[in-house]
């Protein structure tokens, strides 16, 4: 695979806390890299490092080199406008501008000086289509983008990012907020976008990172573990801790709360009972699922991250089952 950033030796810290220790591993170009790893093992740190937003952090500081199209974009000489022109930023909370849903795909190309009004009507279509959002609001372009639903913000935010022709798509957890529905629209046009653009996704989901990845990055307390091919990382890791991370043993310890027996149910009864479930505990507590049907596998978890519930570890336990561990975090 041919790599499109390389990192090298990269270090972070924040306020002298080291959020990632040398860390040197290359992203392959016109792929889905999935950054994984638990919460606070330093996913979202790298991926701000890649557009230099964790410039904008207080106490931050980074060393090492970043290499885009060959030039070292840490560099302190660099114009970080023209970093942040490479890199599409998907985050996970859309955050349309208060402007008409026109506007906001508008904005950058216009800042780009692209001010002619039939180019930038043929951009808003084309990238609003990318996301599979113009069929919903060709009708009503200048309405506030603020009256879409939050998943349409968020594929409303791809369309933004794209419209000012980045090289790279960097997405920071970007289902984590959406409803099942919303989250396989993201999803799929993702797979869609590769072909065109390198993408990089940091996510505790280890199931999304399954449907999505070619190549898979893990980090665990600010160190790289493992990294390489999807197939190879998913199906036959090398490291005792991906492993583990994988298949969920690393949750060995941790106490359930519940365990429900969903099996011989097909969603959306899976989705219900699960929820049912999880509203009898309280805040913090943890329950765990086994499902039979291979939908529930990936909506039940879609389903109880956009309720704002943590899902720890999805793995199969059989030829037929599934066990879903879930934490109520809301």
């Amino acid at each position: 695979m041919k790599s499109h950033i390389s990192i090298r030796d990269v270090n972070a810290f924040y306020n002298g806390h080291q959020a990632l220790k040398n860390i040197t591993v290359e992203i392959p170009q016109k792929k889905i890299t999935a950054i994984i790893g638990p919460s606070g093992c330093g996913k979202s740190t790298l991926l701000k490092c890649f557009n230099r937003l964790i410039d904008l952090t207080d106490g931050a500081s980074v060393s090492g080199k970043i290499i885009v199209d060959g030039i070292d974009i840490l560099n302190g000489s660099i114009d970080v406008t023209d970093v942040r022109r490479k890199m599409g930023l998907l985050p996970q909370k859309p955050n349309p501008l208060p402007m008409s849903i026109y506007d906001n795909i508008a904005y950058g190309p216009r800042l780009h000086g692209k001010p002619d009004k039939k180019e930038l009507d043929r951009i808003v279509e084309k990238y609003l289509k990318i996301a599979g959002l113009w069929d919903e609001v060709k009708d009503r372009l200048k309405s506030p983008a603020s009256k879409l639903s939050i998943g349409q913000q968020q594929r409303l935010c791809l369309a933004r990012g794209l419209a000012v022709e980045p090289e790279i798509i960097l997405c920071d957890e970007p289902t984590s907020a959406l409803d099942p529905v919303s989250s396989q629209h993201i999803e799929q046009g993702l797979l869609k976008l590769k072909n065109d653009y390198t993408i990089v996704i940091v996510t505790h989901n280890i199931h999304q990172a399954m449907r999505l990845a070619d190549y898979v990055i893990h980090l665990y307390l600010g160190e790289l573990v493992e990294h390489g091919p999807a197939n190879d990382v998913f199906e036959n890791p090398k490291e005792e801790r991906t492993r583990a991370y994988i298949n969920g043993t690393i949750l060995s310890d941790l106490k359930i709360d519940k365990e429900v027996d969903l099996k011989g149910n097909i969603c959306p009864y899976n989705f219900v009972l699960a929820k049912q479930a999880l509203h009898e505990l309280s805040k913090g507590k943890v329950l765990k699922l086994v499902v039979d049907d291979p939908l529930a596998v990936t909506e039940v978890p879609r389903g109880m991250e956009a309720d704002g519930n943590e899902v720890l570890s999805v793995k199969q336990i059989n030829k037929t089952d599934w066990e879903i561990v879930i934490q109520k975090t809301e």
